[in-house]
C-alpha cells in the first residue's frame, strides 16, 4: 500500500512539472524558445509591445454648474444667490416632477434676485482688490445666470 502511494505521489508530482513546463514554454514567444536568462530577458523585452502610452496628457476639468457650492467662500453679495443656486439643484434633482434637470434649473435660476455690487470700502486691502475685480466682472457672468459663478471664477482667476 505504500508503495502504490509514493507511485502516485511521483506520478503527480510528473504531472505537475509537465503542467508547468507546458504553460511556461507556451507563454513564450516563438521568437524566445530555448532561450534563458540575459539572452531570454533581452529577447522578451524585444518583442513585447509597450502597455499603454508613456506620456499621459492631463486634461482640463470642466465646470459644472450642477455641482452645489460651498456659499460661505462667495463674496457676501453672492450669498443670497449662491443659496438660491443650491436650492435649484435640490429641486431641480427630483426626476419624478423635473425630468429635464436643465430645463428646470434654467426656468428657476430667473427668480431669485440677482447679485448686486458689493461694498468692498470696509475690506482689508488684499480681500479689497478682489472684491473690486468682482465688481467689475459680475454684471457680464449674468448675462448667463446658470453659469454665473462658474463665469465668475474664470474672470477673476484669469488675469
Amino acid at each position: 500500500m505504500k508503495r502504490g502511494g509514493v507511485f502516485d505521489c511521483a506520478a503527480a508530482m510528473l504531472w505537475l512539472c509537465a503542467t508547468t513546463v507546458l504553460a511556461q514554454t507556451t507563454l513564450l514567444p516563438p521568437a524566445c524558445a530555448g532561450k534563458t536568462g540575459a539572452q531570454l530577458d533581452l529577447c522578451v523585452r524585444d518583442v513585447t509591445l509597450p502597455m499603454g502610452p508613456e506620456i499621459l496628457e492631463l486634461t482640463e476639468q470642466k465646470a459644472d454648474p450642477r455641482q452645489f457650492l460651498n456659499c460661505q467662500w462667495v463674496n457676501r453679495a453672492d450669498e443670497g444667490f449662491c443659496i438660491a443656486h443650491n436650492e435649484i439643484i435640490l429641486e431641480c434633482r427630483t426626476p419624478a416632477k423635473h425630468p429635464d434637470f436643465d430645463a428646470c434649473a434654467n426656468r428657476l435660476i430667473t427668480r431669485p434676485q440677482p447679485p448686486r455690487a458689493a461694498d468692498c470700502t470696509r475690506l482689508p486691502p488684499a480681500q479689497r482688490n478682489q472684491c473690486t475685480l468682482r465688481n467689475k466682472v459680475f454684471n457680464d457672468c449674468l448675462s448667463d445666470p446658470w453659469r454665473y459663478f462658474i463665469c465668475l471664477g474664470e474672470k477673476m482667476n484669469a488675469r
